[in-house]
Parts: C-alpha cells; sequence; structure tokens
C-alpha cells in the first residue's frame, strides 16, 4: 500500500465519509454549507461520461443529447473487494452487480427525479464504488451545457444546465474539472467560461483534455499541457490530457485503462509533460488535491452547520405556537392584549429620572402653564381704557332700572361670559394638542417595539384602531365635560370662596382711606402701598382704575376679582381632566378596550390569529431545515441529533388633522400679533395692515483545530 493511500485510510476517509453523509443532506437543498467536491463539468459529448467510468470503474449512460439530467455522485473507495452501493441519505444498500443492470438503474432513478421530460434538476442521484482500482475520491457528475434544445427539450435548457453548474461549482470548497475533447478549440468551451466566473484565478480548475487521440496538432496540445507561452489558457492546477474509450469501441473499462497507458507511452508529450498524462495521472492530483481540500473545508464545515442551526432555531423561536383551537386563540389574544397595554402603551408614559427627556406629564404641565400666561395676557385688557369705556357703556344703558349704588348684576355676567369665551378658544386648543401629542406618542414606532413576533403583529393594526378610538372618544369627553362646566358657569356668577369679598372689601377700604386723607390727590403714588403680599398684582389694579367713577370702579374691581376666582377653580379642574384623559387613565382604559374586542366581534379572534398558509409554509420549512442540519451536526461530530405592511390607524381618519393645526404656541404668537394691529396708529402702511391680515383668526382655526481532535478521536475509534 502506497504512501498515499495510507494517509487517506489513516486521516482523510472518516472526513470524507462524515462529508458524503452530509453530503446527501445538504447538496440539493440550497442550505449555504460549504462542501468540497470534485465537480465534473463540460459540454455535451465532451467526453465527461468516459472520463467518469474510467475514474470509478462503473459502466455510466452515455449517448447524445442531454443523458445526465440530474448530479451523480460517486463515491470512489479503496478497498480490497469490488462493491457497489445504492446511497440514500446515509443509508446504504448492496447493489449486485451480477444481476443489476447498473446503466439501467441510473436511468430509472433519473426518471423517478427529473420524471420524463427532458429538464434537470438538482436531486441527487449517489453510488458508492469499493473497489482495489480506485482511489478515495467522491465526485459529482453534472449534465452537459446544452445551448439549444431539442426535440422536447426545454425552452430554457442552457439555463437550466448552466444555473445547475453555477450552483455546484460555486462552492470554494469544489474542485472544478473542466472536461473538453482535444479536437475542440479551448477558446469557444462555455464551460471554462462559467469556471472563470466562480473561480476567476483559476486556482480551484483543472483543464481535462479528453479524446487525446483525435488531436490535430500534437506540439499545440503539448504547449496547452505545459503552459509555457502566453497565448494558451493558464490555470493553476494546470491540464491534464486523458484518452478514455469511446461508445463503440467494444473493450472493458480495465482494458481501456491499459490501452490508454500503452497511448502514451508513444506520445510524444511522454518525454516532457508525463506527469499531465493519462487517468492515473488525474487521479493522483485530484487526490491530493481532495485530501487538502477535505482537511481545510471539514472544520468550516461544522461551524458553518453550527452556525447555520443556531439562526435556524433563533428564527423558529420568534414563530408563534400554533393556535389549534379557539381558546387557545382567545387566550393568546388577551396575553398579547395585555403585553401590548403594558409593555408598549405602559411604557410610553414612564417618567425620565434622568432628565435627559421630558415624560409627557411633564409636557402637559408645560401646555398647562402656557395657558396661564396667555390668559394673564389677555386679563391686562381689562384695564384698558377701552374695557372701561366698554363697562361704563353697559352700566349706563341699566341705570334707572335698579336703586343707585348696587351694582347692575347683569353687566357682570356679560363680561363674565366673555372671558369665558375668551377662556374656551385656549382651552379647546390645549384639548386637542394635548391629545395629538399622546396620539402621536403611544401610535408612533409601535411596530418597532413588537420585536418581530408575528402574531403581535399581525393584531397590531386593530390594537393601533382601539388605541385611536379610545383617544378620540375620551377626548370628546373631556371636551363635553369642561364645555359643561363653562355652560354652568355661564348661568350664574357665584363663588363660597372668600377671596372675592375679602378682595373687593379691601379696595372699597382703600378708596375711602385715600378720599379722607387726600382729597386732592388724583392719582394714586406707584410702590407706596402693598395691599396684599400673595397678590402682588393689586396696586397695579387699583391704580389703573383710581381715576374712574366710583360705580365703574366698582365693577370693574368686581369683574376682575370674580373672573381671578373663576379662572383658578376651572384651571385647576381642566388640568386634573386632562392629566386623567391622556395620561392617567389610559393603559388601564385602553386595556380594557383591547380586552372587549373579542365580545364586540366575536369570530375577529379567530380570523386574525388562526395561522395562513403562508406562515405554517415557512415554519416548516425550517422544522425540515432544523432537522436536515441537526443530523449534519451529529454526523459530523458537532452534536448529538436530537430526533404584515404598516396600516393606516383608521382607514380615512387621523387624529392629526390634515388642515394647519392650531397650538398653544401659535395662539399665543397669533394674540401678540393682534394685538400689535390694534395699537397701530392710523399712519401704518397699508402694505404692512395687509400682510397682518393674512394671520389667520385663533378662535376660527381652533375647530412610529477541532480536525485534529477528531482526526485522532477517529484514529481510536477504529483501532
Amino acid at each position: 500500500m502506497n504512501t498515499f493511500t495510507d494517509a487517506y485510510d489513516e486521516k482523510i476517509r472518516p472526513l470524507m465519509d462524515k462529508i458524503d453523509q452530509a453530503r446527501s443532506l445538504l447538496s440539493s437543498n440550497d442550505d449555504g454549507i460549504t462542501l468540497p467536491n470534485v465537480v465534473v463539468v463540460g459540454d455535451q459529448s465532451s467526453g465527461k461520461s468516459t472520463l467518469l467510468e474510467a475514474l470509478s470503474l462503473v459502466e455510466l449512460p452515455k449517448g447524445s443529447g442531454i443523458v445526465t439530467r440530474c448530479p451523480l455522485v460517486l463515491r470512489l473507495r479503496k478497498s480490497n473487494v469490488r462493491r457497489l452501493y445504492r446511497v440514500n441519505d446515509t443509508n446504504k444498500t448492496l447493489l449486485d452487480e451480477k444481476t443489476t443492470n447498473v446503466l439501467k438503474y441510473i436511468e430509472e432513478e433519473t426518471r423517478k427525479l427529473a420524471g420524463n421530460n427532458k429538464n434537470v434538476v438538482k436531486d441527487l442521484i449517489e453510488l458508492q464504488v469499493d473497489d482495489p482500482n480506485v482511489r478515495d475520491l467522491t465526485v459529482v457528475d453534472l449534465p452537459g451545457i446544452a445551448r439549444n434544445p431539442i426535440a422536447d427539450q426545454p425552452q430554457d435548457i442552457h439555463k437550466q444546465t448552466t444555473d445547475l453548474i453555477r450552483h455546484f461549482i460555486r462552492q470554494e470548497g469544489s474542485v472544478i474539472l473542466c472536461v473538453f475533447p482535444a479536437n475542440v478549440d479551448i477558446a469557444t468551451v462555455e464551460s471554462f467560461t462559467i469556471a472563470r466566473e466562480c473561480d476567476p484565478t483559476g486556482e480551484r480548475t483543472i483543464g481535462v483534455i479528453t479524446k487525446s487521440d483525435l488531436a490535430a496538432n500534437h506540439d499545440i496540445l503539448i504547449q496547452q499541457l505545459l503552459m509555457d507561452r502566453a497565448d494558451v489558457l493558464h490555470l493553476k492546477l494546470g491540464f491534464i490530457a486523458v484518452r478514455n474509450r469511446s461508445t463503440e469501441e467494444n473493450i472493458s473499462l480495465e482494458d481501456a485503462r491499459k490501452r490508454e497507458k500503452e497511448f502514451f507511452s508513444q506520445h510524444p508529450a511522454s518525454s516532457i509533460a508525463g506527469h499531465c498524462l493519462g487517468i492515473h495521472s488525474l487521479i493522483n492530483r485530484l487526490a491530493d488535491l481532495y485530501s487538502d481540500r477535505v482537511k481545510e473545508t471539514f472544520p468550516k464545515m461544522r461551524a458553518e452547520v453550527q452556525k447555520k442551526l443556531k439562526d435556524v432555531r433563533e428564527q423558529l423561536s420568534k414563530f408563534p405556537p400554533d393556535l389549534g383551537s379557539t381558546s387557545a386563540r382567545l387566550a393568546k389574544y388577551y396575553e398579547l392584549a395585555d403585553w401590548y397595554a403594558e409593555n408598549i402603551i405602559g411604557m410610553r408614559f414612564k417618567s425620565s429620572d434622568d432628565g435627559q427627556q421630558k415624560s409627557m406629564i411633564n409636557k402637559l404641565h408645560h401646555k398647562l402653564k402656557q395657558v396661564q400666561e396667555i390668559m394673564e395676557r389677555k386679563d391686562a385688557d381689562l384695564f384698558s381704557p377701552s374695557y372701561r369705556s366698554k363697562v361704563k357703556e353697559a352700566m349706563s344703558a341699566c341705570f334707572g332700572e335698579q336703586l343707585p349704588n348696587f351694582l347692575p348684576h347683569p353687566v357682570l355676567k356679560q363680561f363674565i361670559c366673555k372671558k369665558l369665551d375668551q377662556l374656551w378658544v385656549v382651552i379647546d386648543v390645549l384639548i386637542k394638542e394635548s391629545f395629538r401629542m399622546t396620539c402621536q406618542l403611544l401610535l408612533e414606532n409601535d411596530k418597532d417595539a413588537c420585536k418581530d413576533d408575528i402574531l403581535l403583529l399581525k393584531l397590531l393594526p386593530t390594537f393601533r384602531q382601539v388605541t385611536y378610538a379610545y383617544l378620540t372618544k375620551k377626548q370628546q369627553t373631556i371636551c363635553d365635560q369642561l364645555q359643561e362646566l363653562l355652560r354652568i358657569e355661564k348661568i350664574e356668577p357665584y363663588t363660597l370662596n372668600d377671596v372675592y369679598m375679602t378682595k373687593v372689601n379691601k379696595f372699597k377700604e382703600h378708596v375711602a382711606k385715600r378720599k379722607s386723607s387726600n382729597t386732592g390727590e388724583a392719582k394714586h403714588s406707584p410702590g407706596t402701598h402693598k395691599y396684599d403680599d400673595d397678590d402682588d398684582d393689586d396696586e397695579s389694579v387699583y391704580d389703573a382704575i383710581s381715576n374712574d367713577d366710583q360705580a365703574v370702579q366698582d365693577m370693574i374691581i368686581s369683574i376682575y376679582w370674580y373672573w381671578k376666582v373663576l379662572f383658578k377653580r376651572y384651571m385647576d379642574y381642566a388640568a386634573l381632566s386632562v392629566r386623567a384623559g391622556c395620561v392617567l387613565d389610559t393603559c388601564s382604559g385602553i386595556r380594557e378596550c383591547l380586552r372587549q374586542t373579542p365580545v364586540e366581534q366575536p369570530t375577529y379572534v379567530d380570523a386574525v390569529l388562526a395561522e395562513d398558509t403562508y406562515v405554517r409554509a415557512q415554519r416548516e420549512q425550517l422544522q425540515q431545515k432544523q432537522v436536515r442540519l441537526e443530523k449534519v451536526d451529529a454526523i459530523l461530530g458537532g452534536g448529538r441529533m436530537p430526533i404584515g405592511d404598516d396600516v393606516t390607524l383608521v382607514s380615512g381618519a387621523t387624529l392629526l388633522e390634515n388642515s394647519p393645526l392650531m397650538t398653544l404656541d401659535k395662539l399665543a404668537e397669533s394674540m401678540t400679533l393682534s394685538r400689535e394691529i390694534n395699537t397701530t396708529s392710523p399712519s401704518t402702511p397699508a402694505s404692512t395692515i395687509s400682510n397682518r391680515q393674512n394671520i389667520p383668526n385663533a378662535a376660527a382655526i381652533c375647530s412610529t483545530n477541532l480536525t485534529s481532535i477528531f482526526l485522532q478521536q477517529e484514529k481510536h475509534r477504529r483501532k
């Protein structure tokens, strides 16, 4: 036994056997695992089949047209006894060559896999040949390249054959045997073109020149074998010339080998390129190359299989359970509804303790303070000359209808109602803007929070609609509540708060004191009195109205202080209502609405959570791949072998209106500009006034090295 065979028996054959078992499970499934191969490619009638016969000593189908229509894998194993096995996955069945017609067997297997048509398929036919006259190799024979469809061949037969070739040779572990006859110009051989696509540097490609006896010019053949000229094709693995028996020659494969040896012993190339001649030279070169490929590829294969297996398991873990009953689907719906409410809705309201971002409560607080600032700016109108004139006119219209020194109650009510109308414009904007902020917070980027949960993603459009509907309804409820409160306030001025009377009485005392101490003083000097330490604006109020007559003074101070009391109590209620509606009640409210959906729509859960055909097919495909990879992983010794579109929130509707939205910031800006317009002198240029007139009216607008370890273990096991 020579050194080559000793090396294989000792180290390589156990690895080859495991790789071949893995090949049976992987080759036709596009699992993306690198397999060491010796892949034989060539045009039709290029001599591929006769070459394989010489390598394997097995009769193979030959003839014109496409004879090989599916990959034929030949496992060649050196043995003391000749045996032929049929291989199916990891199982081997001994074939009796005396009673079995191998040619007919291969043709029958081809029909089973590829049908009666002339198309080609990726499914493998595998044979193992144990023989004293072969070397340990695994060779894959592929259909010859068919350029034009003949007879009943498919119209895309060229694409079918070339795609199948690319599928096998693009793997980096493959050694490519490009077979072409000696009587054909190498420049026209398409198999070399395809090989260069997958192996541009020629590091994995061997050129095999068949039918050497038909070479028109021995010198050209020798030059190609030696690759000593620039005008010949160069491959790093070189070229080998063979002479196999033709289909017309009725001699045995053993005799064909002897005849080839005699032929090349007399060939002109034998003296200078003897290492490139004959089937034995090809076998020895392939054995060396394949040995290197196996040793290099085996640990990579195992790592790739384990990585792929991990990926498949992770993908399967993300698939929803197979909910086979209505009760199981309903239970899953409630589980996902609660999870959505707690982990998506609830988490959006979580406060920030690090000060990095504002919580929703904090944002609402700033909006409420903004309302106060806007109204304070409006309150400044109470002390303007024009406002005092309006009060005086209204009071004059009531004189004679009641006793003197009694304030006309209808006048107070009239002016308070106007202030309440002003307040509602601002509150209406506050409510809409607050709920718009809440809706945006809850529905933006909610798909990302689902973490690729298929069932949750299927329910997400409905959950969004429920959330939207809840917020819309809650907004209307808060709006109705606050409107009703304003309506009650308008019915009749009333308060139990003693601040109103206290302030009014203090004003009267102040007026009396001023009259008694300095009857000639026309106006109180600013800054000389402090009437109430907890209200800094008292003095400015008194100063603003001190020059009016007694009745107007009393009415304005009554309007002012009653409005202050009314505004404080209304804003407290408005703040509580908006905070509760937008934040505090939202998580529990949406959860309750989600839980009511199956009650209101009894068939909804079954319709949505029943597993569809696409998901079922995906799951089954991944499960099959997992089983296949687990078997391969066990074979390779890597471990034990365990046996939507985003949907719109609501069709045709959205909480965020298409028209320009009024916000509190815009409202405040509008008020400032409006005030500037009202105070503009008659000499203001017409163009300026025209531009300001384009500002919308506020009230009108407010409406997202294991190999070595393995070899040692295998060697110990075999001993």
